[in-house]
């Protein structure tokens, strides 16, 4: 008399089969490869350095105003041009500035840079005439020439027109024409302050080039469900001692499994494991999940690889939104943080960029866990169904 097999010995065979036939389809096992390589080059590709300071040609004036410039006006790095003509070209793209010496040259595009020189990009310039300050202390009426490339967003625009009549005052020793004594000013930053912490292009992008790693898997997951259902080896396997409930928890466990040694690989070729690794293991570990409940329901409604691929797009479109809004610091609206994949996301961007701990993400964590626990058990349901019908 043979012994009863338990369910844990049936559903770890299962997930022995399902990974192996992951790594029998060629198609998929290129296409994974491939995303993981193309990831991972683009990460280590994107400029890691952020520029907080706005460089702002100045013609003019004399080096001594330029350095209480520099002193009083925080983001505003002033490079000093000898002519105004020199400046033109320069903002206009026509010609080049090289920091040397302690000194600017304009060089035109194109022509050899001078030796041990910094090249200085300056996208705004502002260009006073020769009596600006005899005029200003004198009270008289003068003109100030703001050139902008066409790249400046108005609001830097209008900052600059304001930082000339600051200049005019600053240069001439005169104080502003507003007092305010015994007037408060109380700051109040509405959303995530960033101010000398900004973000740089790699680290922006790291949460979406993680989460397209398990995007990734859920197209495969959700191929290979499919596959199953429309070839009837689902019902091939219900004839051994394996039950339906065996059956899709080996499917789930199979596809948060797959998806989190992937996404582990990219987090360690982008070294993004060692601020919290525990944590960041935790995050992933819910986000596999999550996606392996979207892929049952992808692949419970796909009949062929065609279908199966719509639904995943339908299903990946939302879940990327959070990722592409963590390139723009700041609240997210409320319909972003609604989205079952935000908690995950911000939960990466919070712990991989700004250092944050279990405490800070405890939120996240919840959400997510409940995310998943909904998501996983509609995708149960779902291919419970669809099983049960064939």
């Amino acid at each position: 008399m043979s012994r009863p097999v338990s369910h844990a010995t049936v559903i770890a065979a299962i997930v022995r089969k399902d990974l192996a036939e992951y790594g029998r389809d060629r198609l998929w096992t290129f296409l994974t490869v491939l995303v993981i390589i193309v990831v991972v080059a683009l990460f280590w590709i994107l400029p890691d350095d952020v520029e907080e300071s706005i460089n702002a040609g100045i013609s003019g004036l004399e080096p001594t105003a330029l350095v209480t410039l520099d002193e009083s006006e925080e983001g505003v790095l002033p490079i000093s041009f000898e002519s105004e003509q020199d400046l033109r070209s320069v903002v206009a793209g026509d010609a080049q500035a090289w920091s040397t010496g302690g000194r600017t040259l304009v060089v035109a595009e194109g022509a050899e840079p001078p030796p041990g020189g910094e090249r200085v990009d300056v996208s705004i310039g502002l260009a006073f005439p020769p009596d600006f300050v005899e005029a200003t202390s004198a009270g008289r009426a003068t003109d100030v020439t703001v050139y902008v490339d066409g790249a400046v967003p108005d609001e830097i625009e209008n900052a600059m027109a304001s930082l000339v009549r600051e200049i005019a005052f600053g240069v001439t020793g005169e104080p502003l024409p507003v007092a305010n004594d015994g007037v408060g000013e109380t700051f109040v930053v509405l959303g995530e302050d960033r101010a000398g912490n900004q973000v740089s292009a790699r680290e922006g992008f790291r949460p979406i080039f993680v989460f397209l790693i398990l995007m990734m898997e859920m197209f495969v997951m959700a191929s290979l469900i499919a596959k199953e259902i429309q070839d009837r080896t689902v019902t091939a396997v219900l004839v051994t001692p394996a039950t339906v409930g065996d059956v899709l928890a080996a499917k789930g466990i199979a596809g948060a499994l797959s998806g989190l040694v992937q996404a582990v690989i990219v987090l360690l070729a982008i070294n993004s494991l060692s601020p919290q690794p525990l944590l960041i293991l935790t995050l992933m570990l819910l986000g596999s999940v999550m996606i392996s409940g979207t892929a049952m329901l992808a692949g419970s409604s796909g009949k062929d690889f065609m279908s199966t691929l719509f639904y995943g797009m339908a299903y990946m479109v939302p879940l990327l939104i959070p990722a592409f809004a963590a390139l723009f610091p700041g609240t997210a609206s409320g319909w972003v943080r609604a989205l079952p994949s935000f908690p995950l996301v911000q939960g990466l961007v919070d712990v991989t960029t700004y250092g944050a701990g279990w405490s800070e993400t405890m939120g996240e964590l919840s959400a997510l866990l409940a995310w998943c626990v909904g998501l996983f058990a509609l995708g149960f349901v779902v291919l419970r169904r669809k099983v049960e019908s064939l």
